[in-house]
């Protein structure tokens, strides 16, 4: 259990454990497995909601979704089984890679090193790729 306000568990073997059931889930066979798929995609956008209002949570989720993404590359490069599944475990990659993003942006948390994240940064630096780009 997390020391960050939230009534829902986000420690990383919490975490593995939700995205392995989704995984394994990801064609669901009976409403009954519809539903617990929804309920664990559910569980970790809310986990994201609590931490888009609580910048603590939001450190240690950036953190969680990133070790998560590089577990699920690594099940995936090692694991025979996870290799059947490419298409799912990139989706879930991708998904959590938003979280993140969306997580790092809100509370405007560097992620790489010299990163400057703000909306004022971010306005200066579209303004000249919206130019390059003719937008």
């Amino acid at each position: 259990m997390t020391a960050v306000p939230t009534n829902l568990r986000c420690n990383l073997a919490f975490l593995q454990r939700l995205v392995t059931e989704a995984i394994r889930l990801h064609t669901p066979k009976s409403v009954e497995e519809a539903t617990m798929l929804a309920d664990i995609r559910d569980y970790i956008m809310y986990l994201c909601l609590d931490g888009c209002a609580d910048s603590s949570l939001a450190e240690n989720l950036v953190k969680s979704f990133s070790a998560l993404q590089a577990w699920l590359e690594h099940k995936h490069d090692e694991t025979p089984v996870w290799r059947d599944e490419r298409e799912i475990t990139c989706w879930y990659i991708g998904f959590l890679f938003a979280l993140e993003q969306l997580l790092s942006l809100k509370h405007e948390m560097a992620v790489m090193p010299g990163e400057a994240i703000s909306r004022e940064a971010f306005m200066r630096s579209w303004k000249r790729t919206a130019e390059k780009l003719r937008l």
